[in-house]
């Protein structure tokens, strides 16, 4: 990204920062120092992908759908945060993702029932399985955060390409065989999205990007 389009960027998602600490009732230093902690580690190597500019889609996503949100400010918390810790290598990315989201919500004050559901909220973008107890805002935070397995032909390629960028380390016959599985999980389901928008505007599209990449693996 050029560094004006980085600057411009940077600017919007502080200022939406901004607007949800003031919607959450926070004040005061401590959110904007908060808020550089999570940009600093949005930008941390080796991103690729999982950088400012998808915290960004996600971040503009949420404004998007709060309205049929029923907590728009705890989607908003946990899509901040719920790739903040971002080591590829490790399996616990979630699980620290969460315990940041929960920290820094306490510390600014938040009550500990939204701490808690932040936390949860992050944790599902793990993707382990399917949520036992149906929540409303839990697909909206699944959602947003696959939007881009919806996107353009384009806009997708460069998404494959970016996360095998941050996957440096692992072999090519490694990576075609973790990746080919990951794509077989998503489109074993009955729906890749949980949302009835999601689905409706993009849930041809993912298929047809995933089923491409799938087939482009194992040529």
């Amino acid at each position: 990204m050029a560094p004006a389009a980085a600057q411009q960027q940077a600017a919007v998602l502080r200022d939406r920062w901004a607007a949800l600490c003031t919607a959450l009732g926070v004040h005061g230093p401590g959110p904007a120092e908060a808020g550089e902690y999570l940009l600093c580690a949005w930008r941390r190597w080796p991103r690729r992908y999982h950088d400012t500019r998808h915290l960004a889609a996600c971040v503009e996503a949420a404004v998007q759908w709060q309205h049929r949100m029923a907590d728009p400010q705890a989607v908003a918390w946990a899509l901040w945060f719920h790739d903040a810790v971002y080591k590829p290598w490790r399996r616990d990315n979630e699980a620290r993702s969460a315990e940041w989201a929960r920290h820094v919500a306490l510390g600014l004050g938040l009550a500990p029932a939204f701490a808690q559901r932040v936390h949860h909220l992050v944790m599902l973008t793990a993707h382990a399985q399917a949520p036992v107890v149906a929540d409303a805002d839990g697909d909206w935070v699944l959602d947003i955060d696959l939007g881009v397995l919806g996107q353009p032909p384009e806009v997708y390629q460069r998404y494959v390409r970016d996360v095998r960028r941050e996957y440096f380390w692992v072999l090519p016959g490694a990576w075609r065989k973790g990746r080919a599985a990951v794509l077989r999980h998503f489109l074993a389901q009955p729906s890749i999205y949980s949302t009835p928008e999601f689905r409706e505007r993009h849930e041809h599209a993912a298929r047809e990007n995933l089923q491409r990449e799938l087939a482009a693996l194992s040529a």
